[in-house]
């Protein structure tokens, strides 16, 4: 996903050397299909031949990105059920030598064993269920926050328009219309003051919902802020702010937005903000604040050209994480607890984040399980202390390997009984047995020492695993791991799976001693 193909061999299959035969390996994601693989490459050659025949100019550069959006993507996308955090937090993970295998259905394992930590997306194997739907529900969490004492929002769930006009009158203009059941500001509409307006944002927000469920609540006055707290912790905070363009003194507002949607259009269509030309939405917003297009804001002034951040529309991230007042840390440590979660991202709303909420109105808008992460640059910036926070050094356990016959199981056998009375949970395994810490077989459904070991690496009970290799399965399979600590070599009777067990010559041994050298972990890298 990350490493580079490694090129193994090329050749001429025409004697005009119009055709050629490459090898190429690829590393290889568990349970991603080879389908995925051939459209990824395929894509790849053609564009490669494509660009390589044309000039670098932006059209070009343009139509390069419209085959990729419209043939290439929605080709790969069914093979791929992760979602927008998950690519980040892999990323990062791999940086810092923390393997990671695919379970399936975008859920990955980072680590093995006892210190392994299984994802999706931003979300932990240690995140509860239950708060998990509770979160999902933007009602039912308003009112278990308030339940246990803490500031949420005043709000009536509806289903039709009366019960919709006669809930913002009780509560009073303003009020915010949204679905009751979306994720990321979609279909919300803010600073709604009369029927009119009542009425247009409620058919919207119906539209949107699964559950044909509106939140009328009373508008709080100020910005919302995320705090993303892991493990009990904040982790970053910051002020998001709505899509906006930054002054520089000297260009007015439309001219500023001109030269960043051209610099927009330069990225690849999944790391553009979204801004749009200036537009109906833009103008309004602008009369708003008192800006016109023509207006030259200050070097460093932020002029909004939407009403609030949205998925929509996009947004502006500020980083607050030193501003934030105790009290209101305090608060989003409670949501968080109070839903079982170790990730959360917690909604405050609140015209000072420096300020406790208690002084100024504040709330607890929305409790965000599965929040984005690794979505923008200040995000970005915290994934080593993300993952740092959740996993135990590299998510490792200590593997050591022993090769040979009989030999080498009785030396591994007398490592492994060292290891189980130190009080480890240790393995020990060739490719036909599997012995539990207990001493007790392991009766395993799984082929070979390379089945055996990756399912050995799933189990959160174990600490410790012993190999014995004594065939040349790995040859055929690949290695199990991405690395051990360390190789015993006990004798050199290896076997041969394809010789029908048959003990290998010296050449093909000694190819299979390097293969298995190369296997050991840097020391350093520990």
């Amino acid at each position: 996903m990350f490493d580079d193909p490694s090129i193994l061999g090329c050749e001429s299959v025409s004697g005009d050397g119009q055709r050629w035969r490459a090898e190429v390996s690829f590393p290889r994601i568990e349970e991603l299909s080879t389908a995925a693989y051939n459209i990824a490459l395929k894509a790849a050659l053609h564009l490669n031949a494509w660009a390589f025949s044309r000039e670098a100019s932006f059209d070009n550069l343009q139509a390069f990105y419209a085959f990729m959006e419209k043939e290439v993507v929605p080709r790969l996308q069914p093979h791929w059920k992760a979602g927008k955090s998950t690519i980040p937090v892999l990323r990062a993970a791999h940086q810092l030598s923390i393997p990671f295998t695919h379970l399936g259905a975008g859920v990955f394992q980072l680590g093995w064993g006892s210190k392994a930590l299984r994802i999706d997306r931003s979300v932990t194997g240690r995140d509860s269920a239950i708060g998990s739907k509770m979160a999902n529900d933007k009602a039912l969490s308003a009112v278990l926050l308030r339940k246990a004492g803490l500031p949420a929002p005043s709000h009536r769930v509806v289903t039709d328009l009366k019960a919709a006009l006669d809930a913002a009158h009780r509560m009073g203009w303003p009020v915010v219309v949204k679905p009751a059941d979306r994720e990321r500001g979609e279909g919300v509409v803010v600073d709604v003051g009369s029927d009119e307006q009542l009425k247009s944002a409620f058919v919207a927000a119906l539209k949107l919902s699964r559950a044909r469920k509106v939140i009328i609540e009373r508008q709080v006055e100020g910005v919302c802020h995320r705090l993303f707290m892991a493990n009990g912790r904040l982790l970053y905070a910051v002020k998001r702010l709505p899509m906006s363009v930054e002054g520089d003194g000297v260009g007015d507002v439309a001219g500023l937005i001109e030269a960043e949607v051209a610099r927009q259009m330069r990225l690849a269509p999944w790391d553009r903000t979204g801004i749009k030309p200036l537009d109906d939405l833009a103008r309004a917003e602008l009369n708003r604040t008192g800006y016109t297009p023509q207006s030259v804001p200050a070097k460093g002034e932020r002029v909004a050209l939407r009403r609030i951040e949205s998925t929509e529309w996009g947004g502006v991230d500020e980083d607050v994480t030193q501003r934030i007042h105790p009290e209101n840390l305090r608060v989003a440590n409670a949501a968080t607890e109070l839903f079982g979660l170790a990730v959360a991202g917690i909604d405050i709303i609140t015209p000072d984040i420096s300020r406790p909420w208690f002084e100024n109105g504040a709330i607890v808008n929305e409790v965000n399980y599965a929040p984005l992460l690794g979505g923008g640059e200040i995000s970005r910036s915290h994934l080593t202390a993300f993952l740092g926070r959740l996993i135990d050094g590299k998510g490792t356990i200590p593997v050591e390997v022993f090769v040979g016959a009989e030999a080498a199981w009785a030396a591994a056998e007398h490592r492994w009984m060292t290891l189980v009375r130190s009080g480890q949970q240790a393995c020990l395994s060739d490719e036909r047995r599997t012995l539990r810490a207990s001493g007790e077989l392991w009766r395993m459904a799984a082929a070979g020492l390379y089945g055996r070991t990756r399912a050995m690496v799933l189990s959160p009970s174990v600490q410790a695993l012993v190999l014995v290799v004594r065939t040349d399965e790995f040859l055929v399979t690949g290695l199990p791991l991405e690395s051990v600590d360390s190789i015993t070599v006990v004798d050199r009777r290896i076997a041969s799976v394809r010789a029908g067990g048959a003990v290998l010559e010296q050449e093909p041994v000694d190819l299979f001693l390097r293969v298995l050298e190369g296997w050991r972990r840097d020391p350093e890298a520990r």
